[in-house]
């Protein structure tokens, strides 16, 4: 989808998210809608609150490109809900289309429908078509689901038999249990356990799960006899799955195997019928994979993948029981530079020797991985910094011990992050991230903790406080905040007048071409006399007075008002090649300037912030190409559910700078205009 078309729609999402409650008024006032729900007994308010509210705003989501279309779990509970009314396939019929007719009239009186752009309409009419499909098939599953627990049928000695004999033909053991006690088994269930007929089973397991040694869901529950609530979960919060051990006697070994556990039809209250599958092998063939996916191929130490998952786990223990513990991120000093002089071997081999070491004396409780290219984390559970930086110190001077050339020692920077309550993995790593350019700055080769950071970021709360006191001094002296925002890279200043101060929220009055400009949610960034300046998030806005309501303010030391070079955003973006080293990958360029580049692109490589790299591209502007060879250094990587945003400072020739500049400037000219064009 073009992009102008792909704006379209995430405007039809905006104006649709303004009128949510409005469209949940109007679909359940039609008349049919209102008539069915009355038949039924079926409150308004709650059907309004508890499922209407979630189809509206998955719907919006789907337009806003957040959700796929036809899986929506309201939906699922609306076909629920209509069922067990017993309610028609018409009637169901009649309130999703209650829902389509409302969304259409709604852009219709609201004229948000142009004539010339029919495919908007027939998109919307895509998105329902395919949710109603979806609430069809699951209507049908259901009804089905009825028909089969109508044909349940009392079970007598004959039947028994000829099931007995089907299931014998099985290889994997399938029984049935009811109420606690064997019911019905396969040949190949009574091999497996080590018996020859249900009473040498019953002699052998008094409790009918007696043959399970270890079970991987719910253990506490089976280990205390809970079964029934044990089976009940399984299903309900495992789909029927559960791994068990046992010892398999038909081939004299421990096996593990995959229980799918299923209840009978209503009729026999404790039935269920299970299904014994060994996947021991699979399990192995599993493992060894897992090792692969989780194991840096260079180091043979924990990989980036790895460590996401552990300190998340480290995370809410801590959240739950307080258990203390350290990440502490090892920065390999001048990797690059040793591969440039002496080869990519030699920097490999010192990686290689230094996990070897350090994973050699790794306590059993504390977690070690390689996360980045000269970059490793460790997740130690200890509660004294001091010990720990005593660690991290060992850790250098093994570091030290890997010499490179002529007896020269590897040097490093070790950053030791502490994890506190409103921690997130992004924080520690970021804090760690500014202790690291911090060691970088004074020198490099030492070890370094939070704690001044900690203070900096005490201050800066305090900052956040000021700022607001400071906004309530220029609004009794009726003076103006500088106020910035950006259309498409070009920033627009505003000597915003404060109207209100509420709490941490500011109401302010901006000019009309950064009202125009702005929207909810879009960022704002407020110059203060001296840094840190502050940024804030557009919470409301009213166009026609001409004011917004400012929220979610935090001080910034970087931001885009320390730019020294204009930036532009492309729309469309420009395709592109990133390059590195032999791997080319096609990208979408969104922003430019003299000094900077973003790229988006739909996966990945091995790519690293740090990393040299160079975007090819074809720059066309006032009937002018010019290829361009943009070389750089990937200073940010931000991954999204979809894509991975990529920033490159730039390190070009002065002939292709002035390229650059001379784009640039035509980019402006041309925003500039579309924006007054827009404003007429």
């Amino acid at each position: 989808m073009v992009d102008g078309k792909k704006e379209t729609i995430l405007k039809t999402a905006l104006f649709f998210d303004e009128k949510k409650r409005e469209i949940i008024e109007a679909w359940l006032s039609r008349k049919n809608v209102s008539q069915i729900l009355s038949k039924y007994n079926i409150s308004r308010d709650s059907f309004g609150s508890d499922i209407a509210i979630e189809i509206v705003k998955y719907f919006i989501k789907v337009l806003k490109y957040e959700e796929s279309v036809g899986q929506c779990p309201a939906m699922n509970r609306f076909v629920d809900l209509m069922y067990s009314k017993k309610m028609s396939i018409k009637e169901i019929f009649l309130i999703c289309m209650g829902f389509r007719q409302t969304l259409f009239s709604l852009m219709i009186v609201n004229k948000k429908v142009d004539n010339d752009d029919p495919w908007v309409m027939e998109l919307l009419s895509g998105i329902l078509d395919k949710n109603f499909s979806s609430v069809l098939e699951r209507f049908d599953e259901l009804l089905l689901k009825e028909s089969l627990e109508k044909q349940k049928e009392e079970y007598d000695r004959d039947f028994t038999k000829r099931i007995l004999a089907i299931l014998d033909l099985q290889e994997n053991a399938i029984f049935k249990i009811r109420n606690n006690r064997l019911f019905l088994a396969n040949s190949a269930f009574y091999e497996t356990v080590g018996a020859d007929s249900m009473q040498s089973f019953m002699l052998s397991y008094p409790e009918v799960w007696g043959f399970i040694e270890k079970v991987d869901r719910f253990e506490t529950l089976f280990k205390t006899g809970k079964y029934e609530e044990w089976l009940k979960r399984c299903i309900r919060e495992s789909d029927g799955k559960c791994e068990i051990e046992l010892f398999d006697h038909r081939r004299k070994r421990k096996a593990q195997m995959q229980m799918s556990i299923r209840m009978m039809p209503k009729g026999w209250r404790g039935e269920y019928v299970v299904a014994l599958q060994d996947i021991t092998e699979q399990k192995a063939k599993l493992a060894s994979v897992t090792q692969m996916v989780y194991t840096d191929a260079l180091t043979q130490v924990s990989n980036r993948r790895k460590f996401e998952q552990m300190i998340s786990a480290y995370m809410k223990r801590y959240e739950n029981e307080r258990a203390s513990f350290f990440l502490m991120l090892i920065d390999i000093h001048n990797l690059t530079e040793i591969n440039e002089i002496l080869g990519r071997d030699a920097g490999d081999l010192i990686l290689k020797r230094f996990a070897r070491i350090v994973s050699g004396n790794l306590k059993k409780k504390d977690f070690f991985a390689r996360i980045d290219g000269d970059r490793f984390a460790m997740l130690v559970r200890e509660s004294d910094l001091s010990r720990i930086k005593g660690e991290a110190k060992d850790i250098l001077r093994q570091l030290h011990d890997i010499s490179y050339r002529e007896e020269e020692g590897v040097a490093g920077n070790i950053a030791v992050v502490s994890c506190r309550e409103e921690d997130s993995i992004n924080s520690m790593l970021n804090r760690g991230d500014r202790i690291i350019q911090r060691i970088k700055e004074q020198g490099g080769d030492r070890v370094m903790d939070d704690t001044l950071l900690a203070q900096e970021d005490r201050k800066i709360k305090k900052a956040a406080k000021t700022f607001l006191e400071y906004c309530r001094r220029l609004s009794e002296t009726k003076k103006p905040l500088e106020v910035v925002n950006y259309y498409l890279e070009i920033p627009i200043d505003s000597k915003a007048e404060i109207i209100r101060i509420l709490g941490d929220l500011i109401w302010v009055k901006l000019r009309k071409v950064a009202i125009h400009t702005l929207r909810r949610n879009s960022e704002i960034f407020i110059k203060t006399e001296q840094k840190p300046h502050f940024k804030g998030v557009v919470e409301d806005i009213d166009k026609e007075n001409m004011w917004v309501r400012i929220g979610g303010l935090e001080p910034v030391m970087h931001s885009p008002l320390d730019r020294n070079r204009f930036h532009v955003k492309l729309v469309p973006s420009i395709e592109g090649i990133l390059c590195k080293e032999r791997i080319r990958v096609p990208v979408d360029i969104e922003t430019l300037s003299e000094d900077t580049v973003t790229v988006f692109l739909a996966y990945l490589t091995d790519l690293s912030v740090g990393d040299e790299i160079e975007i090819e591209a074809t720059l066309r502007w006032n009937e002018i190409t010019k290829n361009v060879k943009l070389p750089g250094t990937v200073k940010e990587i931000k991954k999204s559910r979809f894509t991975t945003r990529v920033v490159s400072s730039l390190n070009v020739s002065k002939t292709v700078k002035e390229t650059l500049i001379q784009f640039v400037a035509n980019r402006q000219l041309e925003i500039i205009k579309e924006l007054k064009e827009s404003m007429i």
